[in-house]
């Protein structure tokens, strides 16, 4: 009899602790069930997506949108924030309803030099050298004014005159650097194009800088270029504009007269 009271204590004692380990198995499973169901918002594309796109243009043109979606159904790195690409470029087309993903996207400068061009733009190499380079301070993303020599005829004869021909362009790079803050080397003999933080320590002289351009501008920048009446790359002169210039006078040009009297 003692024994069966044994038993039955034993069967209810074990019977609780199952009855306790299995509630909390289920409120354990339950918890991560609400979790994963609670909404999460992410960007989705509304529409088919081209590779190429920048990330300012997704938000300008609303090609994208904030939806809520249950956290179990979110792609991992998935986009809340324009904060998280600003500056990016779509790496991967998009297809309507697709969750952007960290990703499918890179900077300009890593995914190609085509995708730092802006619209309606393209983009010119001019020669330059130490001097007309700003001493070789110049780094990709500045804004600055483009100014030629050339001759130009004046009645009978011709005279020189140096004018801005480009107001204000942006650099897309500077030699080879495009922003990426690696080094590569020229055919130039023993000259290297370097990073941006070796060209601050050893003042590395490049021979070309990349703008983005007008096709008029373009026209105008590559003519001087070659015709210019400056001896080799000092045809042309990039001037660095501050960072906030919105644009600057253009002026008639100056010639030798004008120049040396002061009008």
């Amino acid at each position: 009899m003692r024994s069966r009271i044994v038993i039955i204590v034993v069967a209810l004692v074990l019977g609780g602790v199952a009855a306790i380990m299995a509630a909390t198995y289920l409120n354990s499973a339950r918890v991560r069930l609400d979790a994963q169901s609670q909404p999460v918002e992410v960007l989705v594309a509304q529409e088919n997506i081209e590779r190429g796109t920048p990330s300012d243009e997704l938000f300008a043109k609303k090609l994208i949108v904030a939806q809520k979606i249950p956290r179990q159904f979110v792609a991992a790195d998935a986009i809340s924030s324009q904060r998280a690409i600003d500056g990016q470029v779509l790496a991967v087309s998009l297809t309507a309803g697709e969750q952007l993903t960290t990703g499918r996207f890179q900077y300009p400068s890593q995914a190609g030099l085509a995708y730092s061009v802006p619209s309606d733009y393209i983009a010119v190499s001019i020669p330059v050298d130490k001097v007309s380079s700003v001493s070789g301070l110049l780094r990709p993303g500045d804004l600055v004014a483009v100014m030629g020599t050339v001759e130009q005829p004046s009645g009978k004869d011709k005279v020189t005159v140096t004018k801005i021909l480009v107001p204000k362009a942006r650099i897309l790079a500077v030699g080879t650097d495009a922003g990426t803050g690696t080094s590569s080397e020229t055919n130039s003999g023993s000259k290297s194009v370097m990073s941006a933080a070796s060209r601050d320590q050893n003042q590395t002289e490049v021979n070309a800088v990349t703008l983005a351009l007008s096709p008029a501008d373009a026209e105008k920048v590559v003519f001087i270029a070659n015709e210019g009446s400056g001896k080799g790359d000092r045809s042309l002169w990039l001037a660095l504009l501050p960072v906030k210039t919105t644009s600057i006078a253009i002026t008639k040009g100056q010639t030798a007269k004008t120049a040396l009297s002061g009008r």
